[in-house]
This record gives C-alpha cells, sequence and structure tokens, in this order.
C-alpha cells in the first residue's frame, strides 16, 4: 500500500470523521457487554441501541461482526429501518478490516440502497464513506472518488464543517493520485480554510502537507519544501508519527532531485526511523531505497548496498501480499458492478420520482396562479367600472363648482362694480352738488340768515360725510393699484382710525393673479377685519399673505389677541358672518380653518387656489 494512501487511511480513522463505525475503544464495548450481562428487563430498543454502540466501539473484527448479525436480527424483526442500515455498515466495515472486499460492498451497498428508500442522508453519508474507503482499499481510486463526491455532495447539504473538511482532504488525495492536480489543489484550498476555523490542527496539517505535495508535481520546488516542513512542524506536537514518517520521505526524495544529498539523508534516515518503529513497510521500502541511492551517490558502497537488500526484502513482503488482494481484487470487481448498478437504478428511480413530485407541484401552481389571474381580472373588470363612475361624478361635481365659481367671482365682480358706481354718484353728483351750496352759502350776508352758522356747519359736516362715504364705498382695489398696496392701506386706516397695532406682510407669486382673485382675497381680509373690530375686542391685529407658486395656492392668516369664541356655535348660528365666509370658500374650491380661545385670541388660517396669468 502506497505510504500517502495509508496515511489519508489512518487519518480518517483516528479522527473519527469519516464515518467509520470501527473504533478502538474497546473499554466501552466491554462495558456495554456487562450491561447486557446484568440487565434482562432492557426494552428491544434499547437492546438494538447497545448492539449498535458494542458494534461500533468493538476492535475485534469478529466481535463486530457478531454483534451486528444480532442487531441486524432484532432491528428486521421489530421493522427499525435505522438500525437494520446500522448493522448493515457494521457488517461492511467489519469484512472490509477481514480483507473480505466482496462482502463488504455487498452489505454497504444493502444500507445505502435502505438508506436512500428512507431518506435517512446522515446514514447514506456515512454509508458512501464506507464505500469509497473500502474501493480505497481496494486500490480502485475512480469509484473511490466517485462516493467520496457522492458523500461530500450530502454533508454540504446536512452534515457538519468537520465532516466536510475531512472528506475535501481525502478527496482531493485520491485526485492527487489520478495526478488530477488542479482538482486535489482546489479541494485542499477549501479544506484548509475550515480546519482552522474548527480548530482541528491535524486536519489542517494534512492539508498544508498534501498541498506541499501537488506543488512539487507542478514543478514548484520551493513552495513544496516550505508546505512540507511546515506540515512536520505542525505534526510534531500533535505526536502524529505517520504523518511525519511520509512527509520526512518525501522531503528526502525532493532534495535528492536538488542534488542536496546530505539533507536528502537526513530526512530519508528519519522517515525510516519511524516506518520502522510502526511496522510501515511501504515506507521502509520507499526509504531505503532512497537512502541506498543516496549512499551510492556518495560512494559509500557499503551503505548503499545494506539499504538496497532492506529495500528488497520489503519488496519481495509487500508483492506477496499484494499478488494475494490484487487476485481477489480482481475476483470482487466484477461480483460489485452488479451492486453498484443496483444503487445507481435506484437512484434514478429516486431521482424520477422527485421529477414527478416538481411537475405535479408546478401544474399545481399553474393552475392556482390562473385561478388567481382570472379572479383578478374580474376584480379589476368591477373596480374599473366603480372608477369609472367616480369619475363621471367628479366631473359633474367640478361642473358644478366651476359654475358656482363663476357666479361667485360674478357677484364679487358686480359688487364691487356697483360699490364704484355709487362711490362716483356720491362724488360726482352730490359732491358738486354740496360744493355749489356752500359756495352759493358763502355770497349770502350772514346777517340776513338768522341760522346761517348752524347752516354753514350743517353743510360742512353734509360735504365731509358725502365724502367719507364715497371713499369707504370705493376703498378696495383699484384697476392700476393692486392687491397688496391696496392692503397696505388698509391697516394704515386701522392703525389711524382704532388705535390698533397692526402688522401686514406679505410673499406674492412671482405671476400676477387676476383682477377678480385679488379683489376676492381683498373682500376676504376685509370681511375677517370686520369682523376683528366688531366682536374681538383686540388690541393686536396681524395680517399675512403667502403665495405658493408650485401649487398655485395663496395662504392667507389673519391673527388677533382678543376674546375669542366658541367656533362650532359661531359657524352653527348666522353670527359674525362666519359661516356665509366658508361657504364661499368651499365653494372656491379652498379651506379655512378656525383656531379661537380666550387665552390666546383667534387664528383664520384660509388656504385659497388662484389663477395666475402670465407677465410678458
Amino acid at each position: 500500500m502506497d505510504g500517502r494512501k495509508y496515511i489519508q487511511i489512518f487519518c480518517c480513522l483516528i479522527l473519527g470523521i469519516s464515518g467509520s463505525l470501527y473504533a478502538q475503544d474497546q473499554g466501552k464495548a466491554d462495558s456495554l457487554k456487562k450491561i447486557l450481562l446484568e440487565t434482562d428487563t432492557l426494552s428491544p430498543i434499547s437492546q438494538m441501541a447497545v448492539f449498535a454502540k458494542i458494534a461500533a466501539y468493538s476492535s475485534s473484527p469478529d466481535e463486530v461482526l457478531l454483534y451486528a448479525d444480532t442487531l441486524l436480527e432484532l432491528a428486521s424483526t421489530h421493522h427499525a429501518s435505522n438500525y437494520v442500515i446500522e448493522a448493515l455498515q457494521s457488517k461492511g466495515v467489519a469484512y472490509r478490516l477481514m480483507g473480505n472486499l466482496k462482502k463488504s460492498l455487498e452489505n454497504l451497498f444493502r444500507s445505502a440502497n435502505l438508506a436512500i428508500e428512507k431518506g435517512a442522508h446522515k446514514k447514506l453519508t456515512t454509508g458512501y464513506l464506507e464505500i469509497a474507503n473500502t474501493y480505497m482499499a481496494n486500490n480502485d481510486l475512480k469509484n473511490a472518488i466517485l462516493y467520496n463526491k457522492k458523500a461530500v455532495g450530502l454533508i454540504r447539504l446536512h452534515g457538519n464543517k468537520e465532516q466536510l473538511a475531512i472528506n475535501l482532504l481525502n478527496t482531493g488525495y485520491s485526485y492527487y493520485t489520478l495526478n488530477e492536480l488542479d482538482s486535489a489543489l482546489l479541494l485542499y484550498n477549501e479544506a484548509e480554510p475550515i480546519f482552522s476555523q474548527i480548530g482541528l490542527k491535524i486536519g489542517q496539517a494534512y492539508a498544508v502537507g498534501n498541498k506541499a505535495l501537488v506543488y512539487w508535481k507542478q514543478g514548484n520546488n520551493d513552495s513544496a519544501r516550505q508546505g512540507l516542513l511546515r506540515a512536520i512542524a505542525m505534526l510534531d506536537p500533535l505526536g502524529d508519527q505517520f504523518g511525519m514518517a511520509d512527509y520526512h520521505n518525501q522531503l528526502g526524495k525532493l532534495y535528492a532531485e536538488e542534488g542536496q544529498t546530505e539533507a536528502a539523508i537526513r530526512h530519508t534516515s528519519k522517515a525510516l526511523e519511524i516506518a520502522q518503529a510502526l511496522d510501515l513497510k511501504e515506507q521502509m521500502r520507499d526509504a531505503s531505497l532512497l537512502l541506498s541511492k543516496l549512499y551510492k551517490t556518495k560512494k559509500d558502497y557499503n551503505r548503499a548496498f545494506d539499504y538496497q537488500s532492506r529495500y528488497i526484502i520489503y519488496k519481495d513482503s509487500i508483492e506477496n501480499s499484494g499478488t494475494t488482494r490484487q487476485l481477489a481484487n480482481l475476483r470482487t470487481e466484477f461480483e460489485v458492478s452488479l451492486k453498484e448498478k443496483e444503487i445507481v437504478l435506484l437512484e434514478k428511480r429516486q431521482l424520477l420520482n422527485r421529477i414527478y413530485i416538481i411537475v405535479a407541484i408546478f401544474f399545481l401552481l399553474l393552475a392556482v396562479l390562473m385561478l388567481l389571474y382570472f379572479r383578478q381580472r374580474f376584480l379589476n373588470a368591477r373596480l374599473l367600472a366603480v372608477n369609472e363612475q367616480k369619475y363621471h361624478d367628479e366631473r359633474i361635481r367640478n361642473l358644478l363648482n366651476t359654475q358656482e365659481t363663476k357666479a361667485l367671482q360674478a357677484m364679487v365682480q358686480g359688487q364691487e362694480s356697483e360699490r364704484k358706481r355709487l362711490a362716483r354718484e356720491l362724488h360726482n353728483h352730490f359732491g358738486s352738488l354740496m360744493a355749489t351750496i356752500k359756495v352759493n352759502m358763502h355770497a349770502v350776508d350772514e346777517k340776513a340768515i338768522p341760522n346761517y352758522q348752524t347752516l354753514s356747519v350743517l353743510i360742512d359736516q353734509a360735504c365731509a360725510d358725502i365724502r367719507n362715504l364715497s371713499h369707504s364705498l370705493n376703498v378696495g382695489i383699484a384697476d392700476d393699484f393692486g392687491l397688496v398696496p391696496a392692503l397696505v392701506e388698509l391697516t394704515a386706516h386701522l392703525r389711524q382710525a382704532n388705535s390698533l397695532e397692526v402688522e401686514f406682510s406679505a410673499v406674492m407669486c412671482e405671476q400676477k393673479m387676476e383682477a377678480r382673485n385679488e379683489i376676492i382675497i381683498y373682500r376676504i381680509v376685509q370681511e375677517l377685519v370686520s369682523n376683528v373690530l366688531k366682536h374681538a375686542g383686540a388690541t393686536k391685529l396681524s395680517i399675512s399673505l403667502t403665495c405658493f407658486d408650485e401649487d398655485n395656492i395663496i395662504n392667507i392668516i389673519v391673527q388677533d389677541d382678543g376674546i375669542g369664541f366658541d367656533v362650532e356655535e359661531e359657524i352653527a348660528g348666522s353670527g359674525m358672518g362666519l359661516n356665509t365666509l366658508k361657504e364661499m370658500i368651499v365653494d372656491l374650491r379652498g379651506e379655512i380653518r378656525f383656531d379661537s380661545n380666550p387665552a390666546s385670541g383667534t387664528t383664520v388660517n384660509i388656504d385659497l387656489p388662484v389663477t395666475p396669468i402670465t407677465l410678458n
């Protein structure tokens, strides 16, 4: 057996990760047998558990086979498929340890078939690994790789990191043996960081050493030498003599290739020393042959002859056992191929069943999707009909609002025109008439009329009243005056006539508003100010206009520090004209909000849509 392969199998067994049921823990097996002898009240399930553990812990292949057969009989009687699978795997391992590879594979394939049938993924993983180990013992590397890859695939889905890393390492070595170096290096590179992550130093050492052997085959001697030395340094504190022996042997060959004879002799002698202590015949053979060549190079013919003699002895011993095993292997390969076909057919049936299930699920999902699609189409059609009805109703409402707005604007415009007409009539007609009367009064002798002074005062009072009334009617927005100047004039009159502290601010739109909008805004402010003067008893009044160009909205805020009022009561009633004002704002598609209390006074906040006109 090649030294590297021996180390690989030993690594799997010593770490207990490859799934091997064979473990050298005879003490545990003896304890469990004692329990069986002293206890006769165990349930069948408990008995099966004990038999399974004895088969796993026993160091004797005959004992493993005995308890595995007992477990198989009991598990078959009670239809415990998991224990049947374990029993078959234990029998497969026992036959492999006895050298009967044919029966080993027969039992392992039976266990794998049952695991596939029952969907026992972890046990199937163990079965594939034991099949791979048996093929490895049979020197059938291609089949070993095949089942190692199947096991790795299952471990990726259902196993743990430790299992995955070890089996990546084993599969990588099989690729290395077949000289598929890129595949081997890929798996080693994946395994090494996993070993490092889980803290399994011996696995990390083998990954480093095996990568070094790949580098050597690729011609990268420096990386190979550094890797082998590092692997030996990692294995030394762990006491792994098997790996150290092989890596020393490989270093000896590498140094011999480079012509460094002394370094080659030093490492090869160390390898031979360890191999002799452990009775590793293949490594003793390889080390003896290399030392014979090295001493021949140094012209030390006595030592060269001595090591050549040892090499022949080791070689003959290995070949005799190898010839016997090869004959058995040739007989086994044909018989086992039938079992391989059985498991392939079973896997195909499993695949077909999965395909049928997937197709059935697909058609079921398709039917559900079609049902949902037609249901959604029906809902969309009904929703479209409802939306069309809403849109139709909204259009009618908008038309009515537009007509109401136009009527309101016409009414406001009419009121404004009537105010101007009355103001002109008072100023031009009655003002002129009173001025004429006053001139004629001045031409009359004061003594001719007994009440001359009284008449003169009354005439002056009448002239002033006519002038004030004319001015009051005409206060507002002149055609060439504008909204802001009109409100500035209004606040100025309020300060003079009412001793009221008035603040006014305006941020107007970039585009000029239509005249009818300015008139409406002015009259709204005028109505709110009138309410403040009549009812609030305020000492401070604030008026602000803010235009938002993007939304074509103007915000009006009128705030006082008066006594406040009950908003709901006043709007519900007819007092203060608030209800009329609210209806007018709503008709103009605006919003009006009141905030009033005795502590802070009253704030009226209005958002009113306006129509700008483009300035040339």
